[in-house]
């Protein structure tokens, strides 16, 4: 009789220990696809477009400009990367606290993620927004009366 009640212990606890695995297993799934909705490598922005419209942060944006006018000489054809990447090295070197700890990948995706530009098979071409921004930041600003 005590080896029934012994096995029958062993049992359950078998039984506990093969639930409580399945649940850990099933919550680990949950956590696994959690994590793997966040794109690794996708650079923090700190700023935004809606922001090169305020006076405050445009000097941010006028880093872009010259690089925008470079793209936007393609046309719809667009320009090779090497021509983009010469537009990044200037302007890395003209403003060296800005592009700190940014690669040419990171600052090309954030173009692209701004929606400025367009990346496809070795060419970059501007999008319509690219084009209003230029439009928007070449425009002298009319003076303001005191």
């Amino acid at each position: 009789m005590p080896v029934l009640f012994l096995t029958l212990a062993a049992l359950i606890f078998f039984i506990l220990v093969v639930t409580a695995l399945a649940i850990a297993q099933m919550a680990e799934r949950r956590e696994s696809r959690r994590l793997s909705l966040y794109i690794p490598g996708r650079p923090f922005c700190v700023i935004c477009v809606a922001q090169a419209f305020e006076e405050d942060s445009a000097i941010l944006w006028e880093t872009q400009v010259p690089a925008l006018q470079s793209i936007c000489t393609g046309g719809s054809k667009g320009v090779t990367v090497d021509r983009v990447r010469r537009a990044y090295n200037e302007s890395s070197k003209r403003y060296p606290e800005l592009y700190d700890g940014t690669s040419f990948e990171h600052w090309l995706r954030f173009l692209a993620d701004a929606e400025l530009i367009c990346i496809a098979d070795e060419k970059i071409s501007i999008t319509p927004q690219g084009r209003q921004f230029l439009k928007y930041r070449i425009i002298p600003k009319p003076a303001v009366a005191a």
